[in-house]
């Protein structure tokens, strides 16, 4: 079984690439008390997984983005508490990123803290919040206000839960792998460069080994956010903010891949990144990931929203651009007139590219 042992300062723990959910599922029980934590989709879709466990000991999540707030993280404590868990129970949690979020809020400030473990059914919990333990809880149309670092006890990661996945939600998973694969080795990204077939991918467990064994190198170096750590924001300034500006109808890992591009653009303009590089990454980008062009009308009202992200330090943002490939720097820029006419050349430069 290939797995990635994590070091941490609050305790070590793993990540385990099975096959057998319900084996899984069936030996966690065996160590204890369990309650579980399930995105009602994924209950749906494989009812098999989870036919012995009593419905009435499932607290069920209805992943959507305006529904990971702390209302839903306090209604999760309460079910809790009708059921009587105590701390020396095991959460067990089925779902994606906003499932993942919403546990890992609630186990961590209920009863100072309860064992949690995870079993990602998306590619993007799968490719990278996983591992770390950051999670954000949104306040009002802001995303991630609140947030803890408290990571599971142990990841299992099966890739048959991928195969009910949409197109749209399969790309949302490539957004961080892409950034992983330009993060640290070259190899990695030439690999995702000439894979010829991106959705489903038969090769999908090997890009998430390699991309988790990049943040398994940067956490364990920098675990809560420091100037490391900051680097894995690559793409995720300009993305959160378009996932935002758009009222979070462009997902995640979408806003990410876009993201990636706009700070490709930023670097190559400012002389950091040479131009064919940013072209080459773009053309990847057009021909695999975003094949349409995303308009941002208002670029006031974009900036605006940018200038929230908790990045940004007196009117500062510390933009994480690429060098070169498997090279990432810190660059602090400010929010000003000079930023948003960069950001609306890069908006003209892409329409025209993507008109041709």
């Amino acid at each position: 079984m290939r797995q990635i042992k994590i070091k941490s300062s609050l305790y070590d723990y793993s990540v385990q690439f099975v096959d057998d959910v319900k084996k899984q599922i069936e030996q966690l029980g065996n160590e204890g008390k369990v309650t579980y934590v399930i995105d009602q989709n994924v209950y749906r879709l494989y009812p098999d997984y989870f036919s012995t466990i009593e419905k009435d000991n499932i607290y069920f999540v209805d992943a959507v983005e305006h529904k990971k707030n702390i209302e839903t993280c306090m209604d999760l404590i309460t079910f809790w508490q009708s059921i009587k868990l105590k701390k020396n129970w095991k959460v067990i949690c089925f779902g994606g990123g906003i499932t993942q979020d919403i546990t890992t809020f609630a186990s961590n400030i209920y009863l100072r803290n309860v064992e949690w473990y995870f079993f990602p059914t998306t590619l993007l919990a799968m490719s990278d919040s996983c591992i770390g333990g950051k999670c954000g809880i949104n306040m009002g149309e802001l995303k991630n206000q609140l947030g803890v670092f408290y990571p599971p006890r142990r990841i299992y990661i099966c890739e048959k839960f991928l195969q009910t996945l949409s197109n749209a939600d399969y790309i949302n998973g490539w957004g961080e792998i892409l950034k992983f694969s330009l993060t640290e080795k070259e190899e990695f990204y030439e690999a995702v460069e000439n894979e010829k077939q991106l959705i489903p991918c038969p090769h999908i467990n090997d890009y998430l080994y390699e991309g988790l064994l990049v943040k398994k190198k940067i956490i364990e170096e920098d675990e809560f956010e420091g100037d490391l750590r900051r680097i894995l924001n690559y793409g995720h300034t300009f993305g959160h903010a378009l996932e935002a500006y758009s009222h979070n109808t462009i997902p995640h890992g979408k806003g990410v891949i876009w993201g990636i591009d706009v700070a490709n653009f930023i670097s190559a303009n400012m002389g950091i990144l040479d131009h064919d590089i940013y072209m080459k990454i773009k053309e990847l980008i057009k021909k695999s990931f975003i094949k349409e062009e995303i308009i941002v009308e208002d670029t006031t009202r974009f900036m605006k929203i940018l200038s929230t992200d908790k990045k940004v330090k007196n009117n500062t943002v510390y933009l994480i651009l690429l060098k070169e490939l498997s090279q990432l720097i810190i660059k602090p820029v400010e929010i000003d007139k000079k930023l948003e006419d960069l950001f609306k050349r890069y908006l003209e430069e892409t329409h025209g590219y993507y008109c041709d």
